[in-house]
């Protein structure tokens, strides 16, 4: 059975919370403790726990010092904020440790919600060593230049958010991380957010100087691991140019704005987990890249090999943990095959989508495109995935789609 701590100060919240999760007795073995330090002696005693939630505010142990010591004893453990104490700096130290952050007063199916989705990501990946790199992860790294240009306009006299927005969509670490806290943080929405100028309003100006700040600081902190020959600025090149081509195809398929939006999202950030594996594992991707050159096999069969998991899954299975919509998240762990997507990824909500064409679609395909201009130079065997398309009833779409992307290039 799946544990469960909750850690609160405020014995009326812990009550509240008694009574709301009920339902879940027979799945999750639940804990409560109105102590941080309390909720450690716990874990020393009986094991780690798969989830701890706790507030911010609390005097003995607050809450943000309580998760970095889960994070730094039980790694294997997903660290939530729950809390009522939501200003600016709070929200930039919880972002640090925690991998969603939830707003008080959160209802009861919000949260059994959220802490259901990332128990399901428990057996993900077999490899210990993986699941702990990833779930340890607080950013990832930014282009420099991207963060010159974003606080150039936060201190500009005649900044606004919109301008902010598409700087930082432009770089698929701050996108991430963005996407990841508003997501998180701000309750009460219908629906998740995946447009960065949105998510950026949402946030507001101090918000994303903190964020962005935190970006480039962990950026500079990675550079010296980053494999010799990889190169941020090949992989933010490649993103823009499949994000863009990903919008360009799902606007001349008269696509509902969230598709467009979100087929520029996923787009942007389908590789994001190369740039996980440059930043936390370069070892391993260098052991990756070694046996691409020396063995008949694939990138993604050399990954399976090294790590038990490819790129792809990487990134989706960290998207995830942060709480982002699965129409991003399945977008990015399928780009490549398309076809294995579990149709629990997929829930239509328009009739474009029902018809067959979504975000996944616009990926896959867009960067089937920009692989295909690349391999001339790299010497790569990009596919599509015929069935996939066939399935769909878009196959005949594929030249039109070459010659949208291509018309102004």
């Amino acid at each position: 059975m799946n544990r469960v701590l909750f850690v609160d100060e405020d014995k009326n919240a812990l009550d509240s919370l008694r009574v709301m999760l009920h339902p879940m007795r027979a799945t999750w073995d639940m804990s409560f403790t109105p102590d941080g330090q309390e909720g450690l002696r716990m874990m020393e005693a009986g094991g780690p726990f798969d989830v701890v939630v706790t507030e911010l505010r609390m005097p003995i142990m607050p809450g943000t010092k309580f998760l970095r010591e889960v994070m730094t004893k039980y790694p294997l453990t997903v660290r939530f904020v729950l809390s009522g104490d939501l200003d600016d700096q709070n929200l930039s130290r919880a972002a640090a440790v925690a991998h969603q952050v939830l707003a008080k007063p959160c209802d009861a199916h919000r949260l059994r919600e959220v802490i259901t989705r990332v128990l399901s990501l428990k057996d993900r990946f077999d490899n210990r060593f993986l699941k702990e790199t990833l779930l340890n992860i607080g950013s990832l790294p930014s282009v420099p230049v991207v963060y010159t240009e974003v606080m150039r306009e936060i201190q500009s006299e005649n900044s606004s958010m919109d301008k902010i927005g598409k700087l930082i969509q432009r770089d698929p670490g701050m996108s991430a991380k963005v996407l990841q806290i508003v997501n998180s943080a701000h309750m009460g929405l219908r629906h998740k957010i995946s447009s960065i100028t949105h998510a950026c309003t949402m946030l507001g100006m101090q918000n994303i100087k903190a964020f962005v700040l935190f970006a480039e600081l962990f950026a500079s902190a990675e550079k010296g691991k980053l494999p010799k020959g990889f190169s941020l600025d090949l992989l933010w090149n490649h993103g823009l140019a499949v994000g863009g081509f990903a919008k360009r195809i799902a606007e001349a398929e008269d696509a509902p704005r969230n598709v467009m939006e979100d087929s520029y999202t996923a787009g942007l950030m389908h590789d994001i987990g190369l740039l996980i594996l440059a930043s936390q594992l370069p070892d391993k991707l260098v052991e990756v890249l070694n046996m691409k050159r020396s063995s008949p096999v694939t990138v993604w069969e050399a990954e399976k090999r090294v790590l038990g998991a490819t790129h792809a899954d990487i990134g989706g299975y960290l998207l995830d943990l942060w709480g982002l919509p699965d129409s991003i998240v399945g977008a990015i762990t399928y780009h490549y095959y398309p076809s294995g997507r579990p149709e629990s990824f997929h829930s239509p909500t328009s009739e474009d989508e029902v018809a067959g064409f979504d975000a996944l679609t616009a990926v896959h395909v867009a960067n089937f495109f920009c692989e295909g201009e690349e391999a001339k130079e790299h010497d790569l065997k990009p596919d599509i995935d015929a069935v996939y398309l066939e399935r769909l009833g878009l196959s005949e779409r594929v030249d039109r789609w070459y010659d949208v992307c291509f018309a102004s290039t």
